[in-house]
């Protein structure tokens, strides 16, 4: 399935230090439905095209492989990189054939595309799921990759002993972090370019990139001596000022991971609720480890407490309105309470409701992109595997309330 047309979802997935938010660069116009006119190619064997086209006013020129070609001629392009670009037809002034097929970059010559890309003084550090380009010290990017690679594999092995079949990600997953919040922000404004407000990192849909700075810079917890040394780390995760800044970089190389190994596809339709509070079940952090976050399926005590705070405010329909409304995380009124109830609905789910959450994850890793679903097929969807709502909202609460 593919759309009949091309509309621009410009998605960034985001956290912030303070509010938990998902951001985008701009507002996103609604996906067109499905047609059977439209051609889509993910295979890596497909041969590659070269293009010249203009975006956001400026001409470019890519090679890729066209995952979707839609009836009016638009196209969403995929790169070596892993990038993706939403081309009108209006837009692309040339489309060529080349002789060599699509090959993703390998991570040697991606982190070398990449510090092309950044300012003087950045460098790149490989592990063998991450390139990682920073121009922190080499200590504080060594750090965040151990984290990452952590989670990679604890993630990964969690949901294959559900029964999901992942695979390795295609592309070498790109971190940039930086030295300074000031160049997080300059870097940051092509996917957001309101700017990052309080977002301290982000995993960009487009880019397939995560960003962030330096937390040990964080001005709430500088410390005396070198930024970014060991010592420093580990002072900072010591201290509980640190939970958010530790959550951020999990959540956003969840959602990084989650769309590079099969178990959701970018720019799917995927409920906003599992998206990021199945991003949320991962993040809770581990003070006491000194890598600061230790496994999965920890109670996440920040997002639980929100949740029993208003807990009153439930009423018959709230489940459904989740289920079929993302208004509440786009408001930064209800943002916060919001991201409180997706952790709690999956944690529930995933502790009380795991073959059918499973089931469920499944069905969602099918979806293909840019297909829109109305609100009536994400509550058909759930109530397919989930059965009544209001016998699931009621042991739903009875069982969060009794978490401690």
């Amino acid at each position: 399935m593919s759309p009949t047309r091309l509309t621009k979802p410009f998605f960034v997935l985001g956290i912030a230090a303070t509010l938990l938010a998902l951001t985008s660069a701009s507002s996103a116009a609604p996906r067109k439905p499905n047609s059977a006119d439209a051609n889509t190619d993910s295979s890596s064997n497909t041969a590659q095209e070269h293009l010249a086209f203009t975006q956001n006013g400026h001409p470019q020129t890519a090679d890729g492989r066209i995952l979707i070609e839609a009836a009016d001629g638009g196209i969403l392009l995929q790169t070596n990189d892993g990038q993706l670009y939403q081309l009108d037809r209006a837009n692309i002034h040339e489309r060529a054939k080349l002789d060599e097929p699509f090959k993703p970059l390998a991570p040697q010559i991606l982190a070398e595309r990449l510090v092309s890309e950044m300012p003087a003084g950045f460098r790149s550090y490989n592990t063998p799921h991450y390139v990682i380009v920073y121009d922190t010290s080499r200590t504080y990017a060594q750090w965040t990759s151990s984290l990452l690679e952590r989670l990679n594999k604890a993630f990964t092995n969690y949901w294959q002993g559900q029964g999901i079949e992942l695979h390795e990600p295609e592309f070498p997953l790109p971190i940039l972090l930086f030295a300074t919040h000031q160049e997080y922000e300059q870097a940051a404004r092509e996917d957001l370019p309101g700017g990052t407000g309080s977002i301290i990192g982000f995993y960009s849909l487009r880019s397939n990139r995560v960003n962030m700075f330096d937390l040990t810079g964080t001005e709430a917890l500088r410390a005396n001596g070198a930024r970014g040394s060991l010592k420093e780390i580990n002072q900072i995760l010591s201290q509980p000022a640190a939970e958010p800044l530790v959550a951020t970089i999990v959540h956003e190389a969840t959602h990084q991971i989650s769309f590079n190994n099969g178990l959701q596809q970018r720019y799917a339709d995927i409920p906003l609720w599992l998206c990021e509070g199945m991003a949320v079940y991962f993040e809770a952090p581990d003070l006491s480890s000194t890598r600061g976050w230790r496994g999965i399926g920890r109670v996440n005590y920040p997002r639980l407490e929100v949740f029993h705070k208003h807990l009153p405010d439930w009423n018959d329909n709230t489940l459904e309105f989740i289920l079929r409304d993302a208004t509440l995380f786009h408001n930064p009124r209800t943002a916060f309470d919001a991201y409180a109830d997706a952790w709690a609905l999956n944690y529930y789910l995933i502790k009380y409701q795991t073959k059918n959450y499973t089931e469920y994850m499944k069905m969602l890793a099918e979806k293909p992109p840019l297909v829109d679903d109305t609100p009536e097929t994400h509550l058909a969807e759930f109530r397919e595997h989930f059965g009544d709502l209001n016998k699931l909202q009621q042991d739903f609460l009875k069982q969060m309330s009794r978490v401690k």
